[in-house]
């Protein structure tokens, strides 16, 4: 399992103190489909105040290595005299023990900006996470939004593949009117459904069954019989996998589904029709997009001193994919084209773990063995980005100088002196 919401932010966290820190829904996202994050006001008595989610049961992140959310503040936090941390992020586990802490410092290199904040949890205790806080560590009046809470384990290939089925989702795929009802009753271990004249359905097709009293199922057509003049359609299914409900005529339903099969080794050679076909075609390094800043994130308190954990940047890569169309149907082929081309688009990216992948669609590869009938292939290209090395806790240094003159000249040398203020790369 790549990654896990544990809080979409469509719901209003629970506030300690609601008269001086007011939380709230908001319609600002950065992230996920629900158009929704979490708002939070803070006035300059909302020092400690802290709001709260409870999940419903103690959560397992021990398969898990690492906690995103993304936020947009008001006021820029790099842990400066002039712009110091006012606001943490913790988490509880009932397992911890007295003294044992699961807190980090929030940076926010630029206000008003939705930024990513990346967590390491690999070393804390995880096994039974009970709650998760947001607190306020000064009076500093402020407000945010705050969206999309995960925990993530990455896995550069799976998650992108994973991102690119859910992306396409083909289910959405309208190519008949849904929801064909039964023209005459089945029973279980039956392998024929009885239907009105709906020549759309043939040999092939993968179905989706519905309002039967097993729940939802889905069979494959093996046979087709189209009578116009009796108003009916006939489909066969496989004799391997019958019926397992009770179907009543005219409330159990029938739609044809689009199903999106990851070509392998090991791939049906018949794929069901219609359906879309995943090859994986490509993956090279970009060293273009590859950067050689060091990584730096999960700023946290030990003691009296700021730690942050460090690692090499991440290497960029570019994944590609052939993406083909089959179907019976012209009607349905071009359907299914159109919706793909509408979710895969530059303009709005692949969400991977909480982070938008760029996205281009290629010309297609040229091909003297396409099969007469075939549309063209889809064939995008993917960037995302691979992992190479641990975090490295270490002190968080701001400043840093860098001064000449011979050995035996006054301490008043000429110098440099650089300060940090851009905090997070994560």
């Amino acid at each position: 399992m790549p990654s896990l919401i544990l809080h979409r932010m469509d719901s209003e966290w629970i506030s300690s103190n609601p008269a001086q820190l007011v939380t709230s829904t908001d319609t600002q996202q950065f992230v996920g489909d629900d158009g929704i994050s979490n708002r939070l006001v803070a006035s300059s008595d909302a020092l400690g105040s802290q709001i709260t989610f409870t999940p419903d049961a103690p959560i397992d992140l021990e398969a898990f290595e690492e906690i995103r959310f993304w936020i947009r503040s008001s006021r820029q936090a790099n842990g400066s005299s002039q712009h110091p941390f006012y606001l943490e992020f913790a988490y509880q586990d009932s397992g911890d023990a007295p003294e044992e802490e699961h807190r980090w410092l929030v940076p926010v290199n630029r206000s008003n900006t939705w930024e990513e904040r990346r967590i390491g949890v690999e070393n804390d205790r995880r096994s039974a996470v009970t709650g998760f806080q947001l607190r306020c560590l000064t009076n500093l009046p402020f407000t945010c939004n705050i969206d999309d809470l995960l925990t993530v384990r990455e896995d550069m290939l799976l998650d992108l593949e994973q991102a690119l089925l859910q992306q396409i989702d083909t289910q959405g795929i309208q190519l008949i009117r849904d929801d064909i009802p039964l023209s005459q009753a089945a029973s279980p271990g039956d392998v024929q459904l009885v239907l009105p004249f709906t020549p759309d359905f043939a040999v092939d097709n993968r179905i989706l069954v519905q309002g039967g009293s097993e729940g939802d199922e889905i069979h494959t057509v093996i046979g087709v019989t189209h009578d116009s003049a009796g108003d009916s359609t006939t489909l066969e299914l496989d004799p391997e996998s019958p019926l397992r409900g009770v179907l009543a005529a005219d409330i159990a339903t029938v739609s044809i589904t689009v199903p999106s099969i990851v070509e392998t080794s090991s791939v049906v050679t018949s794929p069901p029709s219609p359906s879309v076909v995943l090859t994986l075609l490509d993956v090279q390094e970009d060293l273009e997009r590859t950067g050689y800043a060091l990584q730096r994130d999960s700023f946290r308190q030990r003691g009296d001193l700021t730690v942050c954990s460090t690692r090499a940047a991440a290497r960029a890569y570019l994944v590609e994919y052939q993406l083909v169309v089959l179907a019976p149907q012209r009607q349905q082929q071009l359907a299914i084209y159109r919706w793909l081309l509408q979710r895969l688009s530059i303009d709005i990216g692949l969400p991977i773990n909480g982070s938008n992948a760029p996205v281009w669609v290629l010309p297609p590869l040229e091909a003297d063995d396409r099969q007469l009938g075939i549309l063209t292939t889809v064939r995008v290209r993917i960037g995302t980005r691979l992992e190479t090395a641990q975090r490295q806790e270490q002190p968080w240094a701001q400043q840093v100088g860098i001064y000449t003159a011979q050995t035996n000249a006054p301490l008043e040398q000429e110098g440099i002196v650089l300060n940090f203020q851009n905090l997070s790369t994560g």
